[in-house]
C-alpha cells in the first residue's frame, strides 16, 4: 500500500472554465490530507493533471487528431469507452475528448492489472524509470560504481532488448514508432499513451534516481521504495504530491490553476526550449539528490551502514519537507505539461 498526499492551494480568485468553477493555484502549497493507495508513478491525478495542461497547449485540430487516434487503441472499448463515468458520458463532446486524453496518460499503469497474456504484451515495468545513482558516501561510490547493477543507458544501441529499456530508451523508441508511417494506427495509439505517461514519469524526481550504499542498498533503494516512512515509503509520497482526487472537475481545476499561474506558465513555456529527454531526467536527478533525499534520510542510511545494514523505518519527515516537495511537484507538472504538448506536436 502507499501513502498519498493531497494538496490544496491558496486561492487568489475564481476562474470559470466551461462548466466548472475553478480556483487559480499560486505557488504556495500546503499539506491537507493523507490517504493510502497503490504506488506506480505520479498517481492517477498527477498524470491526468499533466495531460490536461498539455491538452490546453494544443491546437483544436491536434486535440481532435489525438483523440481520434486513441479511439484506434486495441483496447479502446475495454479500457476507455466502457470506463467513462456516466457524468462524462452525458457531458459535451469537448469534455469527453479531454477525459479520453487524460485517461490515456494513465493507461500504462492500468496495463499493470491486465491478465497474464495482456500484461506480458502491454506492461513494461522497466520503462517507467532509470536508476541514476546517488551514492551514500565515497566508499560506496568507489566500491559500487564499477559494478553498478542497473541500466543507465541514455539511448538505444543495436541489440538492446526493448523489454529491458529504461525510461530514456523507451521514450526514444516510442517517438520513433509514432513517426514511422509503417506503424499501424492501433499501435501508434498505444505508443501515444506511453509517450504521455513517460513524459510525466521523467519529471518525477524519484523516477530518475536510486540511492546506493555498499551495505544497505548495494542494488539501490528502488527509487525510494525501500525508504520506509510511517506506513508508506519515500517514492509513494512523491508520487502523490499532485493530489489524489478522481473527479474530473478537481483534476481539470488543478491543471488550469497551474497553467494560469503566471510563474508556472513562464516556467512551462521556457521548458520547451529543452526537449532532450536526458535533460528532463538530469533535472529530476538533481532534484532527487538535492531535495528528495534529505538529511534525515541520509543520516538514517548512514546509521544502517555501520550497524546491521537494515534501513530503519522513519516515523515522519518535517512538514517543511512536504511543503517544498509540493512546490517542486507543481513546477514539474508545468514543465511536463508544456513539454508533452510540444512533443505531441512533433510526432503527430
Amino acid at each position: 500500500m502507499r501513502l498519498r498526499f493531497s494538496f490544496s492551494f491558496l486561492s487568489s480568485g475564481v476562474l470559470t472554465v466551461k462548466r466548472y468553477s475553478l480556483r487559480i493555484i499560486p505557488l504556495i502549497v500546503v499539506l491537507v490530507l493523507f490517504s493510502q493507495c497503490f504506488a506506480h508513478a505520479w498517481n492517477f491525478a498527477g498524470h491526468r493533471i499533466i495531460a490536461s495542461i498539455a491538452y490546453d497547449q494544443l491546437e483544436p485540430a491536434t486535440q481532435l487528431a489525438m483523440v481520434e487516434l486513441l479511439k484506434q487503441h486495441p483496447r479502446y472499448e475495454q479500457d476507455f469507452q466502457s470506463r467513462m463515468p456516466d457524468v462524462i458520458k452525458t457531458a459535451s463532446p469537448a469534455i469527453q475528448n479531454r477525459w479520453l486524453f487524460m485517461r490515456a496518460a494513465t493507461w500504462p499503469d492500468i496495463a499493470r492489472r491486465f491478465d497474464d497474456a495482456n500484461r506480458e504484451k502491454y506492461h513494461h515495468g522497466t520503462w517507467h524509470y532509470i536508476n541514476q545513482p546517488i551514492y551514500l558516501n565515497a566508499e560506496s561510490k568507489q566500491f559500487l560504481s564499477p559494478i553498478l547493477p542497473t541500466n543507465i543507458a541514455t539511448s538505444i544501441k543495436e541489440g538492446d532488448d526493448p523489454t529491458q529499456f529504461n525510461i530514456l530508451q523507451a521514450l526514444e523508441y516510442c517517438v520513433t514508432q509514432m513517426k514511422d508511417s509503417a506503424v499501424s494506427k492501433a499501435d501508434k495509439a498505444v505508443y501515444l499513451c506511453w509517450i504521455m505517461h513517460l513524459t510525466g514519469d521523467s519529471h518525477q524526481p524519484l523516477h530518475s534516481s536510486a540511492l546506493f550504499s555498499q551495505k544497505t542498498f548495494p542494488e539501490g533503494d528502488l527509487g525510494g521504495n525501500s525508504i520506509r516512512i510511517g506506513k508508506s515509503n519515500l517514492h509513494s509520497q512523491w508520487d502523490g504530491l499532485l493530489g489524489n482526487s478522481f473527479k474530473y472537475s478537481d483534476i481539470v481545476g488543478h491543471a488550469v490553476g497551474i497553467a494560469r499561474n503566471p510563474a508556472m506558465k513562464q516556467l512551462g513555456e521556457k521548458a520547451t526550449q529543452q526537449m532532450d529527454f536526458s535533460t528532463w531526467i538530469n533535472e529530476s536527478h538533481e532534484l532527487a539528490r538535492e531535495k528528495a533525499y534529505c538529511s534525515e534520510i541520509l543520516d538514517a542510511a548512514l546509521k544502517s551502514e555501520v550497524t546491521d545494514g537494515k534501513f530503519q523505518k522513519l516515523t515522519s519527515l518535517p512538514k517543511s519537507y512536504y511543503q517544498q516537495a509540493g512546490t517542486i511537484a507543481a513546477k514539474r507538472a508545468a514543465q511536463s505539461g508544456w513539454r508533452l504538448a510540444e512533443l505531441i506536436k512533433n510526432v503527430q
